[in-house]
């Protein structure tokens, strides 16, 4: 996010901002630097309110594109078709911003690229979210070609006072409150080749991000395979064997590797349907049956029962005390 350069743009002392929260000076000076997701969260927070901007993550990513994610942008560039880009962007970028996930959702003669937030309590996640689409919507325009356009752009969160410079960037209809924050456009450019894409480059990034990305074990583990569950439920795909798959398994080696670490399919299941379920109650105002069938509830009954379970309360009384806690 180049929210440092737009502040200092606007004579803000952002080292100092930056120290406020806890990030030190040179923590953007590198495109690879790993920002923790809840200092940019915070950072992005007080921006906002020290310019007055409510859309400053969108403002501060409107120049930006795949230089922005470092080796894995690099990767995408490289890749053979727009669609295998998307596909290794949804595969990497947990290396470059670990408080959330992309995915791939195909709607017929539709795609969605979706931005999913992975934490429900997170300052200034929407400006992250904002900014997150707008550097999407760059990357997609850079790889698809100038006649590439949107057909619609979501956000799972509330619109700012003024929303007029959403639909300026991605000139196409917005959506506030819905129950994803997601880029739609023409499935056909998927097939698209990339324009000078190096496949030896290709290859040789692939190779260090693979090992880079390696399962791991213990808790690395569980946060990874939650992370896959997360963008797999985004895309109502979710399920054992698929996630087996995401991770070269059979379901029954998976199920073991899971035994091991500690946890079980459905325990996992749980916990990333909880975490969904809070994000969008906390940061939309989406309806509690659209948040059912999202996370695959046959009705929202099924839902509220399942969510009282893991909280104590239902979605309804949650959501209320989530806003009174917000405010203050």
């Amino acid at each position: 996010m180049a929210i440092v350069a737009l502040l200092r743009e606007r004579s803000i002392d952002a080292d100092a901002l930056m120290a406020a929260v806890g990030l030190p000076a040179e923590a953007f000076g590198h495109p690879d630097n790993v920002i923790p997701f809840a200092r940019l969260g915070e950072l992005a927070r007080l921006a906002a309110d020290h310019t007055g901007l409510a859309d400053i993550g969108l403002r501060a990513c409107t120049r930006t594109g795949l230089e922005m994610l470092g080796t894995v942008g690099y990767l995408v560039a490289n890749s053979e078709t727009v669609g295998t880009g998307l596909a290794a962007l949804q595969s990497y970028l947990h290396l470059h911003d670990e408080g959330a996930a992309p995915y791939l959702q195909l709607e017929g003669g539709l795609a969605a690229l979706g931005y999913e937030v992975l934490e429900h309590d997170v300052p200034g996640s929407e400006q992250i979210t904002f900014g997150a689409l707008a550097i999407a919507a760059n990357l997609l325009r850079e790889i698809c070609g100038r006649d590439f356009v949107l057909r619609e752009v979501s956000f799972a969160c509330h619109a700012p006072a003024d929303s007029s410079a959403f639909a300026s960037h991605f000139g196409a209809p917005v959506r506030f409150d819905a129950d994803r924050s997601a880029v739609v456009f023409d499935a056909g450019f998927l097939m698209r080749p990339i324009a000078g894409a190096n496949p030896l480059l290709r290859d040789f990034i692939t190779s260090q991000l693979r090992e880079t990305a390696r399962i791991g074990d213990g808790e690395v583990a569980k946060d990874r395979i939650q992370r896959v569950m997360r963008t797999l439920l985004a895309t109502g795909c979710i399920g054992q064997d698929k996630v087996a798959r995401a991770f070269g398994m059979n379901r029954r080696t998976f199920a073991r590797r899971l035994q091991e670490n500690g946890t079980t399919f459905r325990a996992l299941l749980d916990a990333v349907r909880f975490d969904a379920a809070r994000v969008l109650l906390h940061t939309s105002a989406v309806s509690l049956e659209d948040i059912a069938n999202k996370l695959g509830y046959a009705d929202v009954t099924a839902f509220a029962r399942a969510f009282r379970r893991w909280s104590g309360a239902s979605p309804a009384v949650w959501r209320r005390q989530a806003a009174a806690a917000f405010r203050g």
